[in-house]
């Protein structure tokens, strides 16, 4: 047989060869491996902190820095032009100490929507659970209902666009972020009426609503549309766990009521999954003293519950009908306040053993509070 001499072969014959030989393999890939693969694909790890804008001097950004932070992130609260002149110079000496800066915005909780629009808030209806903790709270009449003040949700169509329009005004002209974070794209914390603030997949668990309710989608389109405004900014959207089995006993938060294996973790995951087919990272609320997760359920070593918060992104969807979030997609936000030193590097330990993306100290505190109102109804 007549040997071909090598040189009588081209660049572009080889060229050719890897191609076909390189589509082969990826061919051979199973749609698993292949959408495993796809999945890790994120961004570098964040350590941020999250801190007011007026806090921001230079002096304490260097400290943040040399402590490991390479994002700031700044609170975004008011638009009016004092506040944003605020966050303006907070941006210019976070890039003179050569970090990158983000910005946090509630849209959930919202005075401002809950004093305009009290009707839009979120109601407190077939359980009355939550009243051991308020037992001097007023019952509504016939023609009313209660509400969780200040907590106006996007869950409905009605606050859905207002928030909307209230979060772009808060971005309106301002120095274009590395991130945005969007905190309590969900219903109000004990909206079912058990009284567990980790429980808050709704915003109107009952037959008295006052607001017109939207898909499980909500809070995926609500970033996509704030995306959109932002084309240079990555929208991290920050979700908080549900209520967890130990919390159904007669004296856990759920107090006896059947959240865990009842609707909490259903719905949650049906609203969770469009969010994680749209956004490549999401964040994770991992407040462990704040939600009274300081116990020993989790383990000996303090602040066990963030590691496992990060965990159930993987290992509680497929439980309801949905898909496993690997940890390397997942942000921890952390207690910074109220906390000691000791308490932060735990929950930062915490968070890394979980195999999270990083994590966000926040030292600005995260306000879950509410309280009942009563609004009328008809």
């Amino acid at each position: 047989m007549k040997t071909i001499p090598r040189s009588c072969f081209r660049w572009r014959d080889y060229f050719l060869f890897t191609i076909v030989l390189v589509l082969g393999v990826l061919a051979a890939l199973s749609p698993t491996i292949a959408e495993e693969a796809k999945t890790r694909a994120v961004a570098a790890e964040l350590f941020g902190a999250l801190i007011k804008a007026s806090e921001a001097s230079t002096a304490r950004l260097n400290e943040l820095e040399s402590a490991g932070t390479n994002t700031v992130v700044f609170t975004l609260n008011s638009s009016d032009d004092e506040a944003k002149k605020t966050i303006r110079a907070a941006a210019a000496n976070a890039e003179r100490v050569g970090l990158a800066f983000a910005y946090w915005i509630e849209v959930a909780r919202s005075p401002e929507l809950a004093d305009r629009h009290p009707e839009w808030m979120a109601s407190l209806q077939t359980h009355d659970e939550w009243r051991r903790f308020l037992p001097n709270a007023p019952r509504p009449k016939a023609n009313e209902v209660v509400k969780t003040y200040p907590w106006v949700p996007i869950l409905s169509r009605e606050p859905f666009n207002a928030q909307r329009e209230r979060v772009l005004k808060l971005l309106a002209d301002l120095p274009t972020p590395k991130l945005i974070f969007l905190n309590d794209l969900q219903g109000a914390p004990s909206a079912c009426g058990c009284g567990n603030p980790l429980c808050r997949w709704t915003s109107d668990y009952g037959k008295r609503r006052t607001t017109m309710p939207l898909g499980d989608d909500a809070a995926a389109l609500f970033v996509q549309a704030i995306q959109k405004a932002s084309p240079n900014a990555e929208v991290i959207p920050i979700w908080t766990t549900e209520c967890e089995e130990h919390d159904g006993h007669p004296d856990g938060l759920c107090a006896g009521v059947g959240c865990f294996n009842g609707i909490c973790w259903k719905s949650y995951t049906r609203q969770l999954m469009p969010l994680a087919d749209r956004s490549e990272r999401l964040a994770v609320l991992a407040l462990y003293k704040e939600f009274q997760r300081d116990i020993p359920h989790y383990g000996s070593a303090e602040a066990s519950w963030v590691e496992f918060a990060v965990k159930t992104f993987k290992t509680m969807p497929p439980r309801h009908d949905g898909t496993a979030i690997p940890a390397s997609r997942i942000i921890a936000i952390i207690q910074a306040w109220d906390v000691s030193a000791e308490e932060i590097e735990a929950q930062r330990e915490a968070a890394m053993n979980a195999g999270s993306n990083g994590f966000v100290e926040a030292y600005d505190k995260i306000e879950q509070s509410w309280s009942p109102k009563i609004v009328r109804w008809k």
